[in-house]
């Protein structure tokens, strides 16, 4: 279903998870609930889900599902479970979106579902409650316990006024709904003394969408940003802005750490590009250092900076026919170039003064952002994310015009990537949408002919071409380098063109 194929590893890893489409829902019976709770929904035709959960044991097998729509009032939250020992079981929203294994947040020791984190705490109380209190005194997703029958059956049905499926900081879309192996007594820090975790199950989309498959990158200041594929042995590079850290994932295989983070310089990764000789090229962000690095080794074949003293931000790269490399410049009013001549170092040079170009850089700003470059050379193309505006460029002429769009906005637009045909796809991060559009012959002129928005995109910042002319899309999550918390793990997803 994706280029991964799914991975159980420890400290760095990808796995990949498969993205439940659309699931039969049936209506739960109120349980009992803590007298300060709300009254839970009553009887009746349960609301059209907006999200659905297919709660999994540890082996794999599906022990129940969760409905989530939302209402007027709230968070519609309706579950059944079955196959489970009889009496009441702990139910929590967490924070994370992964039911891999992971540390217990109070002995650090593996177990079942760790992945799924603490409980979700959207206004970080860091304060254990009871079901409804509001989110500013405990954590949001606290839900009542279930009550299962001697049969092992049990069901709930429950209206949580402080959550939603919909954007925003109290959103579960994405995260994980855990049921415990005993109940909660709504008191006891961290988790009510709910016991061990026995189902998991993601909280996704109800309806079919374009995400096809997620591959996981594990650790919790990862913030990836630039990809890269090669279509030879369909190895994925990806990097942290953060650290620096460059990753390489096999297909079917765990992901590796290829390159750690200040090797040699590198404090953040950026835009990504394979060359004709199958050499990674990373650029470095404010750090201001384009390396080359050898795919298999991991080693540093090259590095070169721009001159001292300049205020750069090197975001993307290009990779000419000739070997030549275009880098764009987010807050310097340049774009480089770099080449590798046989026997001679690494040298970049300002190749274009954008200040005598129709471009304008806007102040304390993201300016010219995503580039590609045609098949023959003949023509670059970059996005400047301030303004949406698209720019073509001649390599020949240095001549600069602006590309005539027929469409929507494109501001916030951050990675390209060129397809067949002239077809190009843009990855608008603010607004988690992936563009595309149809280029003139010249490139003169484009024209968009659809635009793709999921939940689970989490402010997209590149993509890669991945088998059977999928996407693979980079979730940044660069919003959430403060406030608030990304969501974890930070992922991959695959996106079904077709869809």
């Amino acid at each position: 279903m994706s280029l991964f194929t799914s991975a159980r590893a420890s400290a760095i890893s990808l796995r990949l998870t498969g993205l439940a489409a659309g699931v039969a829902i049936v209506a739960g019976c109120a349980a009992p609930v803590p007298p300060a709770a709300p009254v839970a929904p009553g009887g009746g035709q349960a609301p059209a889900p907006d999200a659905v959960v297919r709660l999994l044991d540890p082996s794999g097998r599906e022990a129940g599902r969760a409905a989530l729509a939302d209402t007027a009032q709230g968070l519609d939250v309706r579950v059944q479970v079955s196959g489970i020992a009889p009496g009441a079981h702990g139910f929590h929203v967490h924070a994370n979106a992964s039911c891999e294994p992971g540390p217990d947040p109070q002995t650090g020791q593996t177990v079942n579902f760790g992945g799924a984190g603490g409980h979700f705490d959207p206004g970080l109380s860091r304060n254990h409650g009871r079901p409804g209190e509001h989110h500013g005194s405990a954590h949001a997703g606290e839900l009542p316990n279930i009550d299962v029958a001697a049969d092992g059956r049990g069901a709930l049905a429950w209206m949580h006024p402080h959550l939603t499926v919909k954007p925003g900081p109290r959103s579960v879309m994405g995260r994980a709904l855990v049921v415990h192996a005993q109940p909660d007594d709504y008191e006891s820090d961290p988790a009510g003394n709910s016991g061990a975790r026995i189902l998991c199950g993601l909280i996704e989309p109800a309806a079919p969408g374009p995400v096809a498959g997620r591959a996981i990158l594990e650790g919790s200041n990862v913030f990836p940003e630039g990809i890269a594929r090669d279509g030879r042995s369909g190895d994925v590079f990806t990097g942290s802005s953060s650290e620096g850290h460059i990753y390489r994932v096999k297909a079917g295989a765990q992901a590796q750490l290829l390159q750690a983070g200040g090797s040699p310089g590198r404090q953040g990764a950026f835009g990504m590009k394979l060359d004709g000789q199958g050499r990674l090229w990373v650029a470095g962000g404010p750090g201001g250092v384009v390396s080359v690095i050898d795919p298999v080794s991991g080693a540093t074949l090259g590095q070169t900076l721009p001159p001292k003293g300049l205020h750069v931000f090197l975001n993307d790269i290009a990779i000419a026919p000739d070997g030549a490399a275009y880098v764009t410049d987010s807050f310097h009013p340049v774009l480089w170039r770099v080449s590798t001549a046989p026997g001679a170092p690494m040298a970049m040079e300002p190749w274009l003064d954008l200040r005598g170009t129709p471009i304008r850089y806007l102040p304390n700003q993201i300016n010219l952002n995503g580039i590609v470059v045609s098949r023959d050379g003949r023509m670059l193309l970059a996005v400047q994310l301030s303004t949406g505006q698209l720019w073509r460029i001649d390599p020949a002429t240095r001549g600069v015009t602006q590309v005539r769009v027929e469409g929507g906005p494109l501001t916030g637009g951050d990675g390209l990537l060129l397809g067949e045909r002239n077809q190009l796809v843009l990855l608008r991060n603010a607004t988690n949408e992936v563009v595309q559009l149809q280029l003139s012959d010249d490139w003169s002129a484009a024209r968009e002919l659809r635009r793709i928005t999921d939940p689970r995109l989490r402010y997209p910042t590149t993509a890669a071409w991945g088998e059977g002319g999928r996407l693979i899309v980079v979730n940044g999550q660069l919003d959430r380098q403060k406030s608030p918390p990304p969501v974890l793990p930070f992922d991959l997803v695959t996106i079904d063109l077709a869809r």
